[in-house]
């Protein structure tokens, strides 16, 4: 892993490609760094039924389209087709899979400590998305209903609720 760059992302999924993406437009010498082992994001994550909430040619990151899909709306494989696809096209450094333990500030920059080493930068862009540390809201009553609860981070499919 290169010891220093003028602009670090932290997370790989859909933001820190589009980020990179103008990153590398701006002529920036940057690092993605992912703790995913694969390209994907949170869309390796879901539930086997997940869809594009929209159709293709509505959904593309920056500078290249998403292909389309027979589907109205496209399955996750088709997202991840394209997520695979659009790293290769531009060429993106994304380092996985790298664990982001820390951002440390002094006078000179930021350090960021990883499982693999540090790296020194100007910059640093938080892409994380919320799937590794979901919110759960506080709801009034929870604590005493004795039914499952759980986020749509947990949820795999319809079949633990036959």
């Amino acid at each position: 892993m290169s010891e220093h760059a003028d602009v670090v992302v932290i997370g790989g999924g859909q933001a820190g490609l589009a980020a990179g993406y103008y990153l590398r437009r701006a002529g920036l010498n940057f690092v993605i760094l992912d703790r995913q082992d694969r390209a994907g994001g949170a869309w390796r994550h879901g539930w086997d039924s997940l869809r594009l909430f929209s159709p293709a040619e509505y959904s593309p990151l920056p500078g290249w389209p998403m292909p389309p899909h027979p589907d109205a709306f496209p399955p996750v494989e088709h997202v991840l087709a394209y997520l695979r696809a659009y790293e290769e096209r531009y060429d993106l450094d994304v380092q996985r899979p790298v664990v982001v333990s820390d951002v440390i500030a002094d006078d000179d920059g930021l350090t960021v400590l990883t499982d693999v080493g540090q790296i020194r930068t100007r910059y640093v862009v938080s892409a994380t998305g919320t799937w590794a540390a979901p919110f759960v809201p506080m709801v009034e009553g929870a604590h005493t209903f004795a039914g499952r609860q759980l986020h749509s981070a947990q949820y795999r499919g319809p079949e633990d609720f036959a």
